[in-house]
């Protein structure tokens, strides 16, 4: 039928109709005048029933009136019986302007539903609102906004003038409410229609009395607190020199021995490069005297500089994957003069690589100053040995040797700057306190931790626990 395949029912009463109205049509087509129900009738029931239901009025013949009532009482259509051609076109046309209505309708809900919202919103607002128009009469404004409005003098109020799109005016103005100064911070804003041209300008009130006694009395805390703290720069001006006569030092130690200690020793290894050997030649042996004794000083320089960079928070991490193993087995080379005058020899326990992520520089001090201590706290023919295990999470190193020990009340002290241990003295062992200290600087910059336990006269263990996953270096 005209391009459709309808499901039809048809009726002929008006019972009939109100329970196919049941079966929810999409569009009903009624004579005009039937035995027992006239399109009329069907036309008042729909309004009752159905409102956006469409129907259209078929008759045989039909005046201009009749037309015109039918349409009055709701039809969207009517159609001759002889003109049937034209039903096509005539549903079509009836089901888009139901599908309009239904649009309009939802579109009407929504536009009542948001208009709901908005007027709750400044209705419950706890700020006082108002919009007014270009020629400054209120169109909406909240309770709050006239109790404020009622309670100061008309010079008083806050009038709207011009304003551009896009532009918010902030200020803060004063009224004297029930004989108290309070203060509102005023935000005015444009309302553009939909052609970007301001139609109204709104107003938001807000009461910030509190918040500026609140400012107010910070600002006299901080005063307060500015006055106690040139006090205590007062009191601490002493220490404040003992601190830049130290940064004084450590730049002197810099500038003033590292430099010289370097020539020292690079002019000594060409001699010693060139010189024969030491048990032929006395020189040689000064010589090596000399490059002995210019390494230690030079370790000692680095380990100040380095606490001081700590204490200055500018120690910088230049994080990589790191072979712990493969570090030790350089200080074992390094250390190798050292080694064989103690008489001391140095073992690896070690299965496999032991891969961390950090400062190689600085892990490198770190298993330098383990294996020198180890080494000058041993006896003769003693026994460093390296160690460590590797987990997912963590790898744990460890320096063991055979050496005199730390006894126990001392031991929470080791890694204390310049402590030195009793036995130290008793030994005439040398030191400065530092090696130890720089280790646990360097361990902790890093995320891990070391230990160390000792048994007098049987020897000593430093454990060193890092993590795999690297530690972000902190921030000066």
């Amino acid at each position: 039928m005209a391009g459709y395949e309808p499901n039809v029912t048809v009726v002929d009463t008006a019972g009939k109709f109100l329970r196919a109205l049941d079966d929810d049509p999409e569009i009903i087509i009624c004579d005009y005048t039937m035995p027992t129900m006239t399109a009329p009738d069907a036309l008042a029931i729909l309004r009752e029933k159905a409102p956006d239901l469409p129907l259209i009025v078929v008759s045989g013949s039909m005046d201009e009136a009749t037309c015109v009532n039918s349409l009055r009482l709701g039809a969207v259509d009517y159609l001759l019986k002889d003109r049937l051609s034209r039903l096509g076109p005539a549903i079509a046309h009836a089901l888009a302007r139901r599908e309009l209505d239904r649009t309009a309708r939802a579109a009407e809900r929504e536009r009542e539903a948001t208009m709901n919202i908005l007027r709750g919103l400044v209705t419950n607002a706890a700020a006082a609102i108002k919009v007014q128009d270009l020629d400054g009469i209120t169109l909406v404004a909240n309770d709050r906004y006239w109790r404020l409005h009622d309670s100061v003098s008309p010079d008083a109020r806050t009038q709207s003038g011009p304003i551009d799109p896009g532009q918010v005016i902030e200020s803060e103005e004063q009224f004297e409410i029930e004989g108290r100064t309070r203060t509102y911070l005023s935000v005015r804003y444009p309302v553009v229609d939909a052609e970007n041209r301001v139609s109204a300008v709104g107003s938001i009130l807000v009461d910030i009395t509190q918040q500026k006694q609140i400012e107010d009395d910070l600002r006299e805390a901080r005063q307060q607190l500015q006055e106690r703290a040139e006090h205590l720069d007062e009191a601490n001006a002493e220490l404040r020199e003992v601190d830049r006569l130290k940064t004084e030092f450590v730049a002197s130690v810099s500038h003033e021995l590292r430099t010289p200690l370097t020539s020292i020793r690079g002019y000594a290894e060409l001699l010693l490069d060139d010189a024969p050997p030491e048990e032929n030649n006395p020189q040689t042996r000064m010589l090596g005297v000399i490059d002995r004794n210019a390494r230690r000083l030079l370790s000692l320089v680095e380990d100040l500089l380095l606490l001081s960079k700590v204490d200055s928070k500018t120690l910088d991490h230049r994080l990589e994957p790191v072979d712990l193993v493969d570090l030790a087995a350089g200080a074992v080379v390094v250390l190798q003069p050292a080694q064989e005058t103690a008489g001391v020899h140095i073992s690896t326990e070690v299965a496999g690589p032991m891969i961390v992520s950090g400062d190689r520089s600085q892990l490198e001090r770190v298993l330098f100053n383990l294996l020198s201590n180890a080494i000058k706290f041993s006896h003769r023919g003693g026994t460093v040995t390296i160690g460590g295990t590797t987990t997912p999470d963590q790898v744990v190193l460890t320096v063991r040797d055979t050496g005199i020990g730390v006894p126990t009340h001392e031991l929470p002290k080791l890694f204390t700057r310049f402590f030195r241990s009793a036995a130290d003295e008793a030994h005439n062992i040398p030191g400065t306190g530092l090696g130890l200290a720089v280790v646990r600087e360097i361990i902790e910059k890093h995320g891990g931790t070391v230990t160390m336990d000792s048994t007098p006269g049987e020897g000593s263990t430093v454990t060193v626990v890092l993590p795999v996953t690297p530690i972000p270096p902190a921030q000066p």
